[in-house]
């Protein structure tokens, strides 16, 4: 017992070392990436890195992907007051709140569930509609608790808002991520077909989300070429504020097996104006 006890610390000792070499290596490739070119896209060394790599007594997995690929739910808190520019001064008024919205639609998910998510963000205690939701409603339940009144933190805060549930949270998964910052743009190269959709007034079609898949160049679309596809005719000023075709925020995901350890861990990195550091570290099941 003592040596099996002593092997799984070593084992769990060199597994973790792994993950943190994974990191450093993918931060060197995100940073190298960052000075290299303009724009990201999926042809680029970043999301091309190989089925992983076999190491001494097991094997390791680097993958890197894209979180402006997705919506970001902050982006939600610079609307939530009914008094901001955003809600009325801006040429293209909450323009976040109504693609999100839009998102709900295409999931066929009930988009009134907005008004419990900018509850749950924001400052006040006022009830948004039939759908809004507040300290009042959350502390009568069963098990008692709170709004956040604060950004999200990890997409799986969904469970709690008020008329989410673990399908709906599943549904939204692949389209939505909660990064430190609000504003943060989509990029129009990693956002899979079903996030496409929503960048239009009306929601697009499977079919010419998937054609705008199709249609991006090798090297990616830059704003300008996609703002210029058929598909945006007419609905420049909506989707300008939303898109971009590069990225900052980015997640590796590290995988190694160590003898008979299996360790994951989820690196959230932030690359912003030539600067690159991990700000979210946590263990993936």
């Amino acid at each position: 017992l003592s040596l099996r006890r002593t092997e799984n610390i070593r084992d769990t000792g060199q597994a973790w070392q792994a993950l943190l070499g994974s990191e450093s290596w993918a931060l060197s490739i995100l940073a190298r990436d960052g000075r290299e070119t303009e724009s990201d896209h999926p042809a680029e060394s970043w999301n091309n890195l190989g089925q992983g790599v076999q190491i001494e007594h097991g094997g390791l997995l680097t993958v890197i992907e894209d979180m402006q690929g997705r919506f970001n739910l902050n982006n939600l808190i610079d609307e939530t007051d009914v008094n901001s520019p955003a809600a009325g001064d801006n040429p293209t008024p909450r323009i976040w709140t109504e693609s999100f919205k839009r998102l709900l639609i295409s999931l066929e998910i009930n988009p009134d569930l907005t008004d419990s998510v900018l509850d749950w963000i924001d400052s006040d205690e006022d009830v948004r509609g039939a759908f809004g939701a507040e300290d009042a409603d959350y502390l009568g339940l069963e098990t008692p608790y709170r709004a956040a009144n604060y950004a999200f933190s990890d997409i799986s805060e969904l469970l709690y808002v008020k008329g989410f549930d673990r399908n709906i949270v599943e549904s939204l998964a692949p389209y939505i991520s909660a990064l430190p910052a609000t504003g943060v743009p989509i990029n129009i190269n990693t956002a899979p077909a079903g996030l496409l959709r929503i960048l239009n007034n009306k929601l697009l079609s499977v079919a010419e989300s998937e054609r705008l898949i199709s249609d991006r160049p090798q090297d990616g679309y830059t704003v300008e070429s996609f703002l210029q596809h058929d598909m945006m005719a007419g609905q420049q000023d909506v989707v300008e504020p939303l898109i971009d075709n590069k990225s900052s925020y980015f997640l590796v995901r590290s995988d190694t097996e160590f003898g008979r350890t299996r360790m994951k861990i989820h690196s959230l990195v932030d690359r912003t104006d030539g600067n690159i550091a991990v700000i979210r570290r946590s263990p993936a099941l």
